[in-house]
């Protein structure tokens, strides 16, 4: 993977032309990483606005994708802006590696090159995108995918993660290790997207029996609480309960439950110091074997790479 060709369109998101030039552009032979050639390939030689700042000068047409090894789509502002049909062709003609960052799935998605494919894109745009390519294989939980000729990242600093894997991928760890520290990044980021992803608090039910319970329940999630004390609370039998809620919230009890705990635990993480243990007992979770587990099972990752992640002394 020698010559890198970035597709640039109007309104491309200037981090995501950071990023490949970062990787792909900066001068790191005398670390073992490289030579690589970059070209800025556009349908027109005009230079190219960027968002949310500055502009590029293209430097290849669309002809100059052809003799890329591997071809980079960056994100654009407007994910659903349209791509040309010059574009189109050129990518769908095109017989090499593509890799989209972010939103950059979208221009994929407009050649009909994820069709088949897993592809994933940052959380937000997730339902966006299952709806402009609804024969891809969508992954919300995934920092990026590989699919052999097409690959796609989560996030903004998911297409990161992706151009180091590519560089793993075609030039073995030693150098993407080398890159990676060169970076001042970890070679590979613990979890995935679903660790970012914005928890709403879930709103109350408009039933009285269930919202009073709901209440109750989420003020005492560090005492042994199962579906049958709720039921017990709304005054209920638990298949009663068990039908109710599930009308009311859109999820059983139990998985509620579990979710809620989770979210108490991700709270105490972020902004105390408690141990682990102290943790999941405080969440209602009793151990902390048990709260490694829902953790990663909910988020792709422990509690302690959460914490570090997000803790805010």
């Amino acid at each position: 993977m020698r010559t890198v060709g970035l597709l640039a369109l109007p309104d491309t998101r200037s981090f995501d032309v950071a990023v490949t030039a970062e990787v792909w552009s900066v001068d790191r032979v005398d670390s073992g990483i490289g030579p690589f050639e970059l070209r800025i390939c556009a349908p027109r030689k005009a230079p190219v606005t960027l968002r949310p700042i500055g502009s590029l000068v293209p430097t290849h047409g669309l002809d100059g994708l052809a003799g890329c090894d591997l071809v980079v789509l960056p994100g654009r502002y407007d994910p659903l802006a349209p791509v040309p049909q010059s574009v189109v062709r050129a990518l769908r003609s095109y017989d090499g590696v593509i890799a989209t960052l972010c939103s950059g799935a979208f221009t994929a998605a407009a050649a009909g090159l994820l069709d088949g494919r897993p592809a994933t894109t940052h959380w937000r745009l997730l339902p966006q995108l299952a709806s402009v390519a609804p024969r891809a294989e969508i992954r919300g939980d995934v920092l990026f995918t590989d699919d052999g000729s097409v690959l796609t990242s989560a996030g903004v600093v998911g297409g990161v993660d992706l151009c180091l894997h590519l560089v793993r991928r075609a030039l073995g760890a030693s150098v993407a290790t080398a890159l990676a520290r060169r970076l001042v990044m970890p070679p590979a980021r613990e979890g995935d997207q679903r660790q970012f992803v914005e928890a709403p608090v879930p709103s109350r039910p408009a039933q009285a029996g269930i919202g009073s319970t709901v209440d109750w329940a989420s003020g005492r999630l560090e005492s042994p609480l199962g579906v049958g004390d709720l039921a017990a609370h709304a005054g209920m039998s638990e298949r009663s309960f068990q039908r109710a809620f599930t009308a009311a919230m859109g999820t059983t009890p139990g998985k509620w439950l579990l979710a809620q705990r989770i979210r108490h635990a991700q709270r105490l993480l972020e902004t105390t110091d408690l141990s682990v243990d102290r943790v999941a007992h405080r969440c209602g979770l009793g151990t902390a074997a048990n709260l490694r587990r829902r953790m990663h099972s909910a988020l792709g990752v422990t509690p302690g790479a959460y914490r570090r992640t997000f803790h805010t002394p």
